[in-house]
């Protein structure tokens, strides 16, 4: 007859296999690869919690059930939430800092970036950059990578509509306003509500409706 114990192990693995199906299932492959910090950082508590318990007797399946579900179901009103509300995704993964626009460093921003310059020159050096005379535009990104571009390439584009909401900070950035964007939305027979990502590419407004509203 099996040990009790081992039996015990088995139904937790079980458990534990079922929840971490349905979990990536319903949270997308993105889960899988994580790009923010609290992907990474969730993802990680719920390993430990799914598998601290697996070799521990004294901690029932029920205990395991809930305290795994209760984090996965947390994971995803949060990764909901920042996929539907720009404000969301700005207050738990924070928004891309530049760090040098058209030559200039903007040293104002590595303090909100929270970034040495030291380690500013390590990570353009480790990426192949040898001096920052080279270098167009930076930005620190939320994922605490770098976005690079070299003096003489193409701009960057803007994301300036997620999800069929303005995002007013890259609006201004680019020195418009709502009037302007709902001019051109007008121009390309657009509408806001109709509108999935729009981006400004060299002054020009790219639009791509939301397929399955517009069908």
């Amino acid at each position: 007859m099996m040990n009790p114990i081992y039996i015990n192990i088995i139904f937790k693995m079980l458990v534990a296999f079922c929840i971490l199906l349905v979990y990536i299932n319903l949270s997308g492959k993105g889960s899988l690869a994580p790009i923010s910090a609290i992907d990474q950082v969730g993802n990680v508590v719920l390993g430990a919690i799914i598998g601290g318990p697996l070799y521990n007797p004294s901690i029932s399946i029920i205990l395991l059930m809930s305290a795994s579900i209760f984090w996965a179901g947390l994971l995803l009103l949060v990764r909901y939430a920042t996929f539907k509300r720009n404000i969301a995704k700005d207050f738990v993964d924070g928004t891309s800092i530049r760090l040098m626009e058209n030559g200039i460093v903007l040293s104002q921003n590595f303090r909100k970036a929270k970034l040495s310059i030291r380690d500013f020159i390590m990570l353009l050096h480790q990426r192949g950059y040898p001096s920052l005379e080279v270098l167009s535009d930076v930005w620190f990104e939320y994922n605490g990578q770098m976005t690079v571009v070299k003096k003489g390439d193409p701009a960057m584009a803007v994301v300036v509509i997620e999800n069929g909401v303005i995002n007013y900070p890259s609006l201004e950035a680019l020195g418009h306003d709502e009037e302007w964007l709902d001019k051109e939305l007008n121009r390309q027979g657009q509408k806001l509500e109709e509108v999935f990502l729009a981006e400004v590419h060299e002054q020009k407004l790219w639009v791509y409706p939301d397929v399955k509203k517009a069908s």
